[in-house]
């Protein structure tokens, strides 16, 4: 699991308010969560492997075992 740092994001990252865009580390795919809309988190929507959930304070990333 990794965590976004607001005073780092790379190039395919962005953290607005309660929402977030992540670059799935599997297929590469760039994907909105929001923490108003996925309570639970969002899966990547094309492959499924990276999972982010928001808060108030922090972006978490995890990716499924067996991801690249």
């Amino acid at each position: 699991m990794r965590f976004l740092d607001k005073n780092n994001l790379s190039l395919k990252e962005d953290w607005y308010g309660n929402n977030a865009a992540i670059c799935c580390s599997s297929c590469g795919k760039v994907f909105l969560v929001s923490q108003i809309l996925h309570r639970k988190g969002r899966a990547c929507p094309k492959c499924g492997l990276t999972h982010a959930t928001i808060s108030r304070t922090e972006v978490a990333i995890s990716e499924t075992p067996g991801s690249p």
